[in-house]
């Protein structure tokens, strides 16, 4: 019988989240493996793809007797977590042990003191400090406060995630078209909107035989498609060549995405070796076309020039490129604004072969960002904003009651038309849509999906799964 259950927390209540949470917990499906470690047995709902409402899982919990539920939430999803956490709680009363983790309770440390519904917060990583809490809980022992997560000094020494609580299949079947993998926890750097702790700029590595042991293992669940979600995954070169070596050696056929990739991180000697070991997309952010804005404010320093000889050497090979732009930093002007919406169509103009997809995301601040204290100092999100949120006083729906950030002097409308002109101007180019015809014809499949995009871009000026407007 299941004596942990572990929630991961959704944006959207009783329905799945427009497509966007096709992927598994795998931070949960970490715990949930070290917990198994201990001699615990857990359990693992999670929100995004399983449309449950309180009472649902109020039903899980009651027929099995667990006496311990762990959610992880971001701040987008607090609102509907606090949601789940309060109705639990009033219907089991303090024979129910509820413990929150994820980035929210991270970028909030006095939120237990706000929600005394909540038992236990761990800041940080949960799989030593958790799992220690867990073992005290089920031993019989009431734990109450705040906790800072150990850091695990090795990720070689914690086991693999548990996707058997979470089914792989459901996810394919959802749009999940990769074995999710991570290769590293943490990140040095320090972007404007970036929401990452302090205490997870500690950069750790798993070693090359530790990875493809798990790849490996899940080779078979998506043929030899893998997908790494780091956000810098080039960040030691060394550990990259001895992952690519061993690949080679093992002489297996596959495709994998390198997840994010800094481009002032661009060794030609990496990227070839990538390209022979299978890897063929990956992710970059460019953030702005405005050079001031990406050194002064967003905290890239890269120049234009480094940018475009960046993506010549990604040009070497025949890669897939998303490149990522956020619009409406502080201090930005209406013309850097414009730089940055048609950046992607320049960096084109020049011969730039590899950058096949772009993404612009209007400037959402989050909790713990700088940009989120940038907002607040200018008053433009209230100081309680939290907790208005966490009791609907911005509605049901994130995308609509989550504030953006739009710089002093320039509109909403201004953003959004601007933002719309950028992407008629990169994905209306001749070269794009004769490329996604030939791809269409070659596998119709894809013939619909891009009608809806093309429709969508064209009415709206975003995505259909766009996380902003």
């Amino acid at each position: 019988m299941t004596d942990v259950l572990l929630v991961n927390s959704s944006f959207a209540y009783g329905k799945v989240g427009r497509g966007i949470q096709f992927y598994p917990p795998i931070g949960l499906n970490y715990l949930a493996a070290s917990l198994r470690l201990k001699g615990m047995t857990p359990k693992i709902v999670d929100l995004g793809i399983e449309p449950f409402t309180v009472e649902d899982v109020a039903e899980i919990i009651a027929k099995e007797n667990i006496p311990l539920v762990g959610f992880s939430s971001n701040s987008t999803q607090i609102h509907n977590t606090m949601r789940f956490v309060c109705g639990l709680r009033e219907r089991f009363g303090k024979n129910l042990t509820i413990a929150l983790g994820g980035f929210h309770i991270s970028n909030d440390p006095t939120f237990l003191e706000r929600y005394p519904q909540i038992d236990i917060g761990v800041i940080g990583d949960g799989d030593i400090t958790f799992t220690q809490l867990a073992q005290r809980v089920l031993g019989g022992e009431k734990v109450r406060g705040t906790f800072t997560g150990e850091m695990i000094p090795s990720l070689d020494d914690i086991p693999f995630p548990a996707y058997d609580l979470t089914p792989l299949e459901r996810y394919k079947q959802a749009g999940l078209q990769y074995y999710p993998l991570l290769g590293t926890r943490g990140c040095p750097f320090n972007c404007v909107f970036c929401s990452r702790a302090p205490m997870s700029r500690k950069v750790r590595f798993r070693s090359a035989e530790n990875l493809l042991e798990e790849m490996k293992r899940g080779y078979d669940v998506f043929e030899g498609r893998y997908g790494f979600l780091d956000e810098s995954f080039t960040l030691r070169e060394k550990n990259v060549i001895a992952f690519c070596e061993g690949l080679i050696k093992w002489g297996k056929p596959v495709r994998w995405t390198a997840g994010g990739i800094r481009l002032d991180q661009i060794n030609p000697d990496v990227i070839d070796i990538m390209w022979k070991a299978g890897c063929r997309d990956f992710f970059v952010g460019v953030e702005t076309g405005s050079e001031r804005v990406r050194k002064e404010i967003v905290g890239k320093r890269i120049s234009d020039k480094q940018i475009f000889e960046s993506f010549k050497i990604l040009d070497r090979h025949p890669f897939e490129v998303e490149a990522s732009f956020v619009l409406g930093h502080p201090t930005e002007t209406e013309e850097e604004l414009a730089q940055t919406c048609f950046f992607p169509a320049k960096l084109k103009s020049m011969g730039i072969k590899c950058l096949t997809q772009v993404g612009f995301k209007l400037a959402v601040p989050m909790p713990g960002s700088r940009l989120w204290t940038i907002a607040k100092r200018e008053g433009k999100i209230p100081e309680d904003f939290i907790d208005r949120y966490i009791n609907f006083e911005y509605g049901e729906d994130f995308f609509s009651g989550w504030p953006k950030y739009y710089p002093d002097g320039i509109s909403k409308e201004k953003v959004l038309e601007l933002k719309k002109k950028g992407y008629m101007k990169y994905y209306l180019r001749p070269g794009y849509i004769f490329s996604r015809i030939r791809r269409d014809l070659a596998n119709p499949k894809y013939l619909l999906e891009d009608l809806r995009e093309f429709i969508s871009m064209l009415r709206k000026g975003h995505s259909t799964v766009s996380l902003t407007e």
